[in-house]
């Protein structure tokens, strides 16, 4: 798995090599530390991945942690450092995480991920029962917490296991306390995880709707969405290229809040930026009731967030 990296100058190549040499020679420690020297000198792919390998070998799990953060995506590429970075998410226990790492890999891959994954998971539950009810209490009642604490212990929670992650996303979905940005990213990865069963998830209108994450597309591949990009862009792009940007930013706001409840809400594309544009430039919008409402609404929620330290 070592990795010989090119494009290096010559003094950077012989502290790269004897990284090599002290990593054959299992001398983890002091090669990580050549390592992380030229990473910050000189990024590249080949290194990050041997720099994460020599710290997981070292069991510096933290670290290597956050070097495999930083470019995941460069772990993808074959199946050794695919399963190194499974195995490091685990020592972190990152169940969450590593099953959203393996969900874009070769099939039979994921199968032999998944059941390394689920492995983790059960001896973690038998071995780690109050910590993981602890983090799980902790994890459903983020809705007593201000915005910014919520955003924290939902990344906390990908450290639960799936069972007991879904024990806590399926009574935040209900709960009205919790921000409908954290609901609709805890939304996204169940999608993404391919949670395929119905929820229920009350919205900013004190409703409940009913969904099937796995069913679910990504917000970016909705048609409804394209047709508000576009529409957006033909009426302020090239006229007003300043209030086309804060319009775009409004209204990417706008379609995190009502995700993934975007095709109920958003039925007339052109309606829906008319609106958006008339309400940023001061217009008068009338003719459109049902939109103004619900805009009127996700504003409310947007001003909010602006007044948050």
């Amino acid at each position: 798995m070592y990795l010989r990296k090119v494009n290096m100058n010559n003094e950077q190549e012989e502290r790269y090599q004897k990284a090599l040499q002290l990593m054959t020679d299992e001398k983890w420690l002091a090669a990580s530390s050549l390592l992380e020297d030229l990473i910050n000198e000189s990024p590249s792919d080949d290194v990050t991945k041997t720099l994460v390998l020599a710290l997981y070998r070292a069991k510096q799990y933290a670290r290597a942690f956050v070097y495999f953060t930083e470019q995941p995506e460069v772990f993808t590429s074959d199946k050794g450092h695919a399963r190194l970075a499974v195995h490091l998410l685990l020592h972190n226990q990152s169940y969450i995480t590593a099953r959203l790492f393996i969900t874009d890999l070769p099939l039979d891959w994921q199968a032999e991920f998944e059941g390394l994954i689920a492995e983790a998971e059960r001896t973690a539950e038998e071995k780690f029962q109050t910590t993981i009810q602890t983090a799980l209490r902790s994890f459903y009642h983020l809705g007593d917490c201000p915005l910014s604490e919520q955003q924290e212990r939902l990344g906390a929670a990908r450290q639960l296991p799936l069972t007991e992650y879904l024990t806590g996303a399926q009574f935040l979905l209900r709960d009205p306390y919790a921000h409908q940005l954290i609901k609709a990213a805890l939304v996204d990865t169940l999608r993404q995880l391919g949670i395929d069963r119905l929820m229920a998830l009350r919205w900013l209108d004190g409703r409940e709707y009913s969904i099937n994450p796995a069913k679910l597309p990504a917000i970016e591949e909705l048609p409804v969405v394209q047709d508000l990009h576009q529409a957006l862009a033909a009426r302020l792009a090239n006229q007003n290229p300043s209030e086309y940007q804060l319009a775009s930013q409004e209204l990417q706001l706008q379609l995190m809040l009502l995700y993934p409840l975007i095709e109920d809400k958003v039925i007339d594309a052109d309606g829906w930026i008319d609106c958006l544009v008339g309400q940023i430039q001061g217009e008068q919008v009338s003719g459109q009731p049902a939109i103004l409402a619900t805009q009127r609404q996700l504003n409310r929620v947007i001003d909010d967030l602006g007044e948050k330290p």
